[in-house]
């Protein structure tokens, strides 16, 4: 068995990996770093795989990275399916790949981020027009297969239909990527409004309403309890209401769940994501984790669950790169809560925080609808906790800073949650100094002199 060794081995090639990687070359010039991933492409924006589909970018465009990016910073990469790592021995300091090599390390990093989760559905399986969105590879293969579907259906004098499981983030722009390859897009979600982690009844039936202007129809509180097909594809979803579609391609986009066993496996201690201190070292020696896979307190109400968010495992990789390479000043990491920014045709959507309290949650809540736009903000004992905010992004950052510092409302403008210039423009050191002018507490909530 051939082997190598690194000071530094990162598992995972995407937004906490490269941080990751980058942060430890600042800190340590020597040090030899090594990215694994299964992988075979150069790190991208995993976010714009939609965006590609839709045909409003290039592969060319999508790197997260310059060129070069990886040989100029000296470090080095193994990418591709055969580099996959398949088991970690912690103790041994030691991890084996699928060609058979093992890696001898000093210190590790799995940023091994999220796999998507396929329900449960009778027929699903082995299905060669089923497919899932998550990573280039799965939506290039979804782009080709309906593209295909739709000069086989326009031959045969029918419409191209692609049925979407899953009215998240994920599966909604899957859905707004194929609505342009497609002649029908369907979105089946089984809660009871589309985008149920992020959106209220009234922001979700908005958004539906807007989303069929283009094409897609949603359908919450439905999904398919089978799907039917001679051969290898599926030709028939029946849904859960005992209704039958036709389809042409199916994308499972139920969700996403940490791509954890390889730790879990080399006794990792996991919850809903691996179990990890303030140094974002894992139980194992000297194994570190960072991005989707890492489980995480949201400090506005205590829950701990992954936060599987692209700015949040970009910041989680810096932190774990400085503890890694020994910074002395690196920052621990204590929690953080959701900020989501996406769009769907022309229509902005901006949440965060709390949106949907509990009765007995001691919250506050203010909306305002005005056409298409629609506001909410969630107060909580003086401050903001959350805010949902479609085709109205104005003072997003304040809002966003207002949760983050926990600066209390007492003194702020009467007028803050009004329509307002936009700020988003804005670098955060202006959005602050724009916050600082409307009121007199300092960054850390306390009154300045």
């Amino acid at each position: 068995m051939s082997e190598r060794f690194a000071n530094y081995l990162i598992i995972g090639n995407s937004a906490a990996g490269v941080a990751a990687a980058e942060r430890i070359r600042e800190l340590d010039a020597d040090g030899s770093v090594l990215v694994v991933s299964r992988e075979p492409h150069a790190a991208y924006g995993r976010p714009l795989i939609s965006y590609l589909v839709e045909g409003k970018t290039s592969l060319d465009r999508l790197d997260l990275k310059e060129k070069g990016f990886y040989e100029s910073r000296g470090i080095e990469t193994l990418l591709g399916a055969q580099f996959e790592v398949v088991s970690l021995d912690a103790e041994a300091h030691e991890a084996f790949l699928s060609c058979g090599e093992k890696v001898r390390y000093g210190k590790c990093l799995l940023a091994t981020g999220s796999v998507p989760f396929v329900p449960p559905i009778e027929g699903i399986s082995g299905r060669d027009n089923v497919f899932t969105f998550l990573s280039l590879d799965d939506a290039l293969a979804a782009q080709a297969a309906v593209d295909e579907a739709r000069v086989c259906a326009h031959a045969a004098g029918r419409a191209c239909r692609v049925l979407v499981i899953g009215g998240g983030l994920i599966g909604l722009k899957a859905a707004e990527a194929f609505c342009h390859h497609a002649d029908d897009v369907v979105v089946l979600e089984l809660a009871e409004r589309i985008l149920p982690a992020v959106l209220d009844n009234e922001a979700a039936a908005l958004l539906a309403r807007m989303l069929d202007h283009h094409g897609i129809s949603c359908r919450p509180g439905v999904s398919i309890s089978e799907l039917r097909g001679e051969g290898p594809c599926a030709t028939t979803a029946l849904l859960t209401t005992g209704e039958e579609l036709d389809c042409d391609v199916v994308v499972a986009a139920v969700g996403v769940r940490p791509n954890s066993a390889l730790a879990v496996q080399a006794g990792a201690e996991q919850g809903r994501g691996l179990v990890c201190g303030p140094d974002l070292q894992t139980s194992l020696p000297d194994v570190y984790a960072a991005g989707d896979v890492v489980q995480v307190t949201d400090v506005l109400d205590g829950s701990q669950r992954p936060l599987a968010l692209w700015p949040n495992a970009v910041r989680q990789g810096k932190i774990a790169g400085s503890f890694m390479a020994g910074a002395r000043d690196a920052e621990p990491f204590e929690g953080g809560f959701a900020v989501n920014a996406v769009d769907f045709f022309d229509v902005s959507l901006l949440t965060s925080g709390i949106i949907n309290p509990s009765e007995d949650a001691g919250c506050e809540v203010r909306t305002d609808i005005e056409g298409n736009a629609y506001a909410k903000f969630v107060t909580k004992d003086g401050l903001l906790v959350g805010y949902i905010l479609l085709s109205r992004p104005e003072n997003a950052g304040i809002y966003t800073a207002l949760i983050e510092r926990r600066v209390p409302l007492v003194a702020l403008d009467a007028g803050l949650f009004d329509r307002a210039p936009l700020n988003l423009d804005f670098s955060a050191e202006a959005r602050w100094e724009r916050l600082h002018a409307l009121c007199p507490f300092g960054r850390d909530g306390k009154e300045e002199a």
